[in-house]
């Protein structure tokens, strides 16, 4: 008696078109896997500015979600500043909170994110100094400190407020004029994100200092 070939049993395919099926229901949609990769991002109202010796500090709570077909990796992310046609700035980010509440910040490198992946965190945007500023305003700050101890120590001076030479505190005055950005008026901010060879303009928004 000839044997039925195996692709002539029902029984055969119904099986392989479970495995089929099954595999498919793991798979996003036909229309999700060719969607382009694009992120949304969601900025809190309010941006904290502030600074160190002048150098200019901001920090904003960001979600950014991956709303595409496809996993995108974020390269950086950078504040840009500009007050009136002139004053022209950017803030890189730099370190962010891992959790609410957290004291301590890490260092922020890319990222990536999958389809529908969520990335929310309060971010720290600022330029570090430089290894010449860096040095120079260690010996700034360690000639002011000095001064104050040494006169502190004096027992005239016992329980009573001192104050630097002004050859020490006139180097902390320029150093800080010098580094200082946060100016009255209005500040058009806006938001980028690099992803991959791409880079995109997130949105603009607007703050006024007086």
């Amino acid at each position: 008696m000839a044997q039925t070939p195996f692709y002539f049993d029902w029984t055969f395919w119904a099986v392989v078109f479970s495995f089929l099926a099954l595999a498919l229901s793991q798979l996003p949609p036909i229309h999700v896997m060719f969607r382009r990769a694009k992120l949304d991002v969601e900025a809190y109202s309010r941006i904290h500015l502030t600074h160190r010796v002048g150098n200019p500090n901001a920090q904003l709570h960001l979600i950014v979600s991956n709303v595409g077909g496809r996993v995108v990796k974020a390269k950086s992310i950078v504040l840009h500043f500009k007050r009136g046609n002139d004053d022209q700035f950017t803030l890189p980010a730099q370190t962010y909170s891992q959790a609410p509440g957290d004291k301590d910040t890490v260092l922020l490198t890319s990222f990536k994110l999958k389809p529908k992946d969520e990335w929310a965190h309060i971010v720290n945007f600022l330029n570090f100094f430089s290894r010449t500023d860096e040095k120079a305003f260690r010996q700034i700050e360690s000639n002011l400190k000095n001064d104050i101890f040494e006169k502190k120590e004096l027992p005239a001076n016992k329980d009573k407020i001192v104050e630097a030479e002004p050859g020490n505190v006139q180097p902390v005055i320029e150093f800080f004029q010098h580094k200082f950005r946060w100016e009255p008026g209005e500040y058009e901010i806006t938001l980028e994100i690099k992803t991959g060879s791409s880079c995109s303009r997130m949105g603009k928004k607007e703050c006024k200092l007086v």
